[in-house]
Order: C-alpha cells, then structure tokens, then sequence
C-alpha cells in the first residue's frame, strides 16, 4: 500500500525542481534603446552602453499623484551622471545606459514650487537582485527551502562577469 507513494515522491521533487528556474536579470529578453531624452556626454559615448535599464520614477506608492497639491508637482526630473544627462516627466519611466560595474552614480534632481528632491543615486547589481528576489518568492509561493536552496545554488555557481548593473528599478522621490 505505500508503495504507490514512494512512486510519486521522486515525481513531485521532480516537478518542484523544474519550478526553480534561472532568473531573468532585470531588463528582461528584449533589446530597450535608450530614451529620446537621454543624451551621452564624451565620456558616455565610449565606451559604449553595456546594457540599457528601465528605471521608473514616481512617488510612494503610498501618495497617489493626484492626490499631491499641484504646487508639489515637479513636471520633470533632470537626472545627470559623468556619462549622460536626461530630462523625465514625473511620473514617467525613462531607458538609462549601463556601464556595468563602471557605471557611474547619478544626480536625480526635481523641483517644483513646494517640493525638492535632489540625491544621488548609486548603481546596483540587477542580476544579484533578480536572484535575491527569485529565492524570496520560492519561499512565500511555497517551493520553500529546496527551491530557495535551489536558487541560491545557481546563484553562486553564475559568472559575475556577466551580472547586470544599472541604477534601482524604481526611484520614489520623498
């Protein structure tokens, strides 16, 4: 009578396994061009862009943009780094150049007549963050430690050579 469930046991590790994929690093598979508002400076253009990342700028989650008196309104950001200069409407999602392990920080600057946001911004390793990210939700969907354990795995076996820099995903002016 048990031996039907010792059957199934190397099919149902078999199939949590598989669940454990690889993440995608931040970007995802198709090519992004840089944004129309983002303009290299000497130094940018040579070398060039290793990657391009998608970065997102807005206010918390917490503050809807309506919700925000008008005189707190920044209509744009001016982001600018040794290697580019860039203009994004708030909120707004501008394409950034990468420079890998080399990218310089970046100066995100927005004003408006009650409101200033002005910090710089530093790059972040986005393949590191993917895997970071991957292992956390194998535990709350309920792959739980093999699939953690699975991804943390695969995660020290990568080539760093290869991991992905950029700035942070989202940037939330407070």
């Amino acid at each position: 009578m048990l031996k039907p469930l010792f059957s199934i046991a190397p099919l149902t590790l078999l199939l949590a396994l598989a669940a454990c994929t690889e993440p995608t690093p931040a970007g995802g598979h198709k090519a992004l061009t840089l944004s129309d508002t983002v303009q290299l400076t000497a130094t940018g253009a040579s070398p060039a862009p290793d990657k391009i990342t998608p970065v997102r700028i807005t206010f918390p989650d917490s503050r809807s943009y309506s919700a925000v008196p008008p005189a707190f309104h920044p209509k744009t950001c001016e982001l600018s780094s040794s290697h580019f200069t860039a203009v994004v409407n708030i909120p707004g999602q501008v394409n950034l150049p990468s420079y890998g392990a080399g990218t310089p920080p970046m100066r995100v600057r927005c004003v408006s007549d009650q409101f200033a946001f002005d910090e710089t911004v530093k790059p972040v390793n986005l393949t590191q963050q993917a895997y970071s990210t991957a292992a956390a939700a194998h535990i709350l969907v309920g792959y739980g430690l093999v699939g953690a354990a699975v991804t943390a795995s695969q995660a020290s076996q990568r080539d760093k050579s290869q991991d992905v820099y950029g700035y942070p995903l989202k940037i939330e002016l407070q």
